[in-house]
Order: C-alpha cells, then sequence, then structure tokens
C-alpha cells in the first residue's frame, strides 16, 4: 500500500469545499493516523508524528478558552504532525503560524461531520485502493444525479477537476474540445490536443490520460485528465466520469439526430415539387431559422477519395456553418451532405462564401470537396442547382482543381457538353473527329491524346509544348503529323483546331461520366 499523503486526504477523504489554507508547499507531507482532541486538557496526547489533526475551533474553545490556533499549530508543529484541518473562522495569525511551521492548514466546510470526516481518513489509511473504488464510486453516484438534474456537460466537467485537483477536458468524436477546465500550460496542452488512443500519453510535456467514452466499441468522443503523477485514483475518477459524459454525448447525438431529420425531411419535402401551399412552406421555414425567401445554391460536401461517415460529415458542416454564421437548410446523401447556402449578395461571393465553409470544413476533414450550383432565387429552383451541384461534382473533380471549390460556373464549354451529352449529334461529332486517335492511343500505347492537350494547353507554342512533354520538338512535329494522318484534321486550320479543341473537352467529359464509355466507341 502506498504512504498516505495531505493531498490524498484532500482527494480521497476530506470532504468536498475542503481548502488549504497555508502550508501548500508540504501537502506531500505522509499522514501516519487521524487524531482529534480530547474532552480533557491536554488537547492532544500521545502524538508521534505524522498525524492528521481534525480541530472544530468552538469545542476547542470550550476545552480551553486561552488556547488559539496559533498557539496549537505552534505545539503541533513541535512534534511534528502532518497537518492540522479545521472547523470555524480562521484568523489571520493562524497561516502565518503554520507557514512558518511548515504545516499544511485545511478549512473543512461548516457542514462537515468530524466523525465522518475521521472514519473517512481512517479508512485511506487503512485500505488505499478500497477507498480510492469507494470515492470513485460516489463521484460515478454525484455525476449521474447531476446529470439527471440537467446539469450541463461544463458543469460535469468543472465537477470532476474539483474533485481530482487535475485539468480536465472533453472532446467529442470528431476531436472537438466540448468541455475545459485548466489553466495556464495545461489549458494551451489540452486546447490543442487530437485525443488518440486511450491510455496513458504526453503532449508538449504534460502527463496525460484519455479514457474513450462509449462502450462495445462505440467512440462517442474521450475524456482526459493533465497534471503530473497522475494515480489509480486519477484513473478510476476518469473512468466514472467518462460513464457518465459518453451518457450526455449520447443523448445530445439522439436529439441532434432528431433534428436532422426534421431539417432532412424539409429540404426532401421542397426538393420532392412545388408546394401547395407556399406560404405554410415560408412558415415552416422560419420556424427552423431559415429564410427561404432570400436566393440560395445548393452545395455539396463529400470525401474526395476515401470513405468518410455521413454522419462525422455532417457534424463538420453544422460546426462549420455555425462558425460562418450561415442558417442552411441540410440534409444527408449516400455521398455526403447536401446544404443550400443562402445567398448574402448576388455574383462570386457565393463562391467565395463556399470557399471560407470549405477551407474550415478541411481543418477537421482534409481532402472534402465542395462543389456548387448556380443561384437559385426561389426554392422551386433548388432542385435545378442541385443538379448542376452534381454534375460540377461528377465533372468537376476530373477537370477542375479539387482543392477549390467545384463551381458549376466554371465549368465553361462544359456546362453545353454536359446538356449534350446523351444526344447523337454529340457522340457522332466525337467520332469524326477523336475517336480515332484515342482508338491509336490505346492500340499503339502511343500518348496522341496527351500531345493534343499540351499542344493546346500552351496556345499551340511548339518550344513550350515539347517541354511540357519533355519530348524533342521533332518528336512534336511527328505525333502533331500523326494526329493529321489519322484524323483527317489539320491544325493549322480554324475550323479543324476548333473541332479537335471540343472533342477534348467531349473526350473528358464522356471519360468522367462513363470511364469506359470513351473507349467503347
Amino acid at each position: 500500500m502506498p504512504p498516505i499523503t495531505i493531498r490524498d486526504a484532500l482527494r480521497l477523504a476530506l470532504p468536498p469545499g475542503a481548502s488549504v489554507v497555508a502550508g501548500e508547499a508540504h501537502l506531500a507531507l505522509h499522514v501516519s493516523w487521524v487524531v482529534t482532541p480530547r474532552a480533557t486538557p491536554p488537547a492532544f496526547a500521545n502524538l508521534r508524528g505524522g498525524e492528521l489533526a481534525l480541530v472544530s475551533l468552538s469545542a476547542l474553545a470550550a476545552l480551553d478558552s486561552r488556547l488559539t490556533l496559533q498557539a496549537l499549530i505552534e505545539r503541533l508543529a513541535l512534534v511534528p504532525i502532518a497537518g492540522i484541518c479545521v472547523q470555524g473562522a480562521i484568523d489571520a495569525a493562524a497561516p502565518d503560524a503554520a507557514e512558518a511551521a511548515r504545516l499544511p492548514l485545511i478549512q473543512l466546510p461548516d457542514t462537515a461531520d468530524l466523525r465522518d470526516v475521521e472514519r473517512e481518513v481512517q479508512r485511506l489509511i487503512g485500505d488505499y485502493e478500497a477507498q480510492v473504488e469507494r470515492r470513485a464510486a460516489q463521484l460515478g453516484s454525484l455525476l449521474t444525479q447531476r446529470s439527471l438534474a440537467g446539469a450541463s456537460l461544463p458543469a460535469m466537467i468543472d465537477l470532476l477537476a474539483e474533485r481530482t485537483g487535475r485539468a480536465v477536458a472533453c472532446y467529442s468524436a470528431s476531436g472537438e474540445l466540448r468541455g475545459l477546465r485548466a489553466r495556464g500550460p495545461a489549458r494551451v496542452a489540452l486546447q490543442t490536443l487530437q485525443p488518440g488512443r486511450a491510455g496513458a500519453a504526453t503532449h508538449l510535456g504534460h502527463t496525460l490520460w484519455i479514457q474513450h467514452l462509449g462502450a462495445n466499441g462505440e467512440r462517442l468522443g474521450a475524456l482526459v485528465l493533465c497534471g503530473d503523477g497522475l494515480d489509480e485514483w486519477d484513473r478510476h475518477a476518469a473512468q466514472q466520469g467518462a460513464a457518465v459524459l459518453a451518457l450526455e454525448l449520447a443523448k445530445e447525438q439522439a436529439v441532434l439526430a432528431a433534428e436532422e431529420r426534421l431539417r432532412g425531411d424539409f429540404v426532401q419535402t421542397i426538393l420532392a415539387g412545388p408546394p401547395a401551399d407556399n406560404e405554410a412552406l415560408l412558415q415552416r421555414g422560419r420556424e427552423l431559422g431559415y429564410d427561404l425567401r432570400r436566393a440560395h445554391y445548393a452545395l455539396i460536401c463529400a470525401p474526395a477519395d476515401h470513405e468518410l461517415p455521413p454522419a462525422r460529415i455532417m457534424s463538420a458542416v453544422h460546426h462549420a456553418l455555425h462558425a460562418i454564421g450561415a442558417a442552411a437548410p441540410t440534409m444527408r446523401r449516400a455521398d455526403g451532405v447536401l446544404c443550400f447556402m443562402p445567398a448574402r449578395e448576388r455574383g462570386r461571393h457565393a463562391h467565395a462564401l463556399a470557399e471560407q465553409l470549405r477551407e474550415r470544413l478541411c481543418v477537421e476533414l482534409p481532402g472534402l470537396v465542395v462543389a456548387i450550383g448556380k443561384e437559385a432565387v426561389s426554392v422551386a429552383n433548388w432542385p435545378r442547382s442541385l443538379r448542376e451541384a452534381e454534375q460540377a461534382m461528377r465533372i468537376g473533380r476530373q477537370l477542375l482543381d479539387g482543392r477549390q471549390v467545384l463551381d458549376y460556373s466554371d465549368l465553361g464549354v462544359y456546362r453545353l457538353l454536359i446538356v449534350l451529352r446523351e444526344s447523337p449529334e454529340l457522340w457522332e461529332f466525337y467520332r469524326g473527329t477523336l475517336a480515332s486517335i484515342s482508338e491509336y492511343d490505346r492500340d499503339q500505347r502511343a500518348e496522341l491524346v496527351k500531345t493534343l492537350e499540351a499542344f493546346f494547353a500552351h496556345l499551340g507554342n511548339l518550344a513550350r509544348t515539347a517541354g511540357a512533354l519533355h519530348v524533342h520538338r521533332n518528336t512534336l512535329l511527328y505525333r502533331l503529323g500523326r494526329i493529321r494522318e489519322i484524323s483527317g484534321l489539320d491544325l493549322g486550320d480554324p475550323e479543324d483546331r476548333l473541332a479537335l479543341w471540343v472533342a477534348l473537352k467531349a473526350h473528358r467529359m464522356l471519360k468522367s461520366l462513363d470511364d469506359g464509355s470513351v473507349q467503347a466507341l
């Protein structure tokens, strides 16, 4: 059994509200036993050193009216004892005497029962492990009572910090800081922490204990204690706190899920078709916090190249929307999240706001792709804006820079080709221009299509095109000659050059829609 210190007694035996008045630098003193004043003088007899004295000042005055707390401290320091716990008003001279004697002086609450305090300290000295488990169970029961009474999550974090004497933080499953009680460097460490695996850890030079929230593999978040010398009591307290905080976060998630379904159903209702009662729809939107009289544009958030749970994307979107002050109707999709962003002003401001949202999202979920459609002046145009955002997402991933917002307005000529993508004329045009070159590349493992793309990207400049392809100028001229021979089109002719440029755009679009469609021609 480890030696019991004054610090242990403060955390594991003394009642809540006990505070150190003096001698805080000496809380590591070992406690051998606990004593109370006798009914007759002398107040304390047969002391051997290391005792923790429990003193009621009113009882002390009744025993000997001439005996002051200062005098008692000076006498007991000669033994020396480990510390003094006092119930009653402490005069100004007593703390100075305790500091001079290097003796911890602790103020007990007026409501404390000294007989109960004595028993608690005896239990701690007699069986440390059992007392730790007992105190942890009491803490869990108290946290549960506070939870049932409607205490907030930050309030329960405060309680944990008070009972453990540690810096405490709580995080959601996404790593968002939900509650924090800490000061100084420990606060910085917990603010910058991204909790990893459960157990002991270090961050910015601080010792941590990470306790995951949730059971049976469910990850609702993490509870973290921070401080020097984290021990068995801290781990038990973290387990009890995690059990109750997990219930709090689970309740929050249930409420959020219900709200999400409500808001998703609202978006689905709008997308289903024109409302029978437009005024009723506007009123329902106002009740949910949306102004449907404003123009909106569809915005889709989806992972770039790896799977992410839609719930995690939805959580990140909600936080980002809140951060930028946008009340946007949202709905989960199989590939991510859809929201209709209110337009603050017409023009490119929509793109700038979407980029601001994307930047915030990518802090939490790197690689997330954002696509937007054009503004819809009324809810009747929301389906059209959604189709445009879907096209921007599908085409833009292949053709535009996925590190930026994929804007339907940026698709340029692809917007025309998207409309014509199922038109027989577009397929006939493609067959008569680029299909034979693509087939040649496939059969001969050549790079004529790549050569054309570089040629147009560098505005027909042969030197820069050859440099981009890392080939000799003569090799480039040979390839351009082969393009003319195979397609029958001359890049020196403006009409033929335009036809090949449009055919290249069609090639890229058709390939992005169906990776096998171009080769199947």
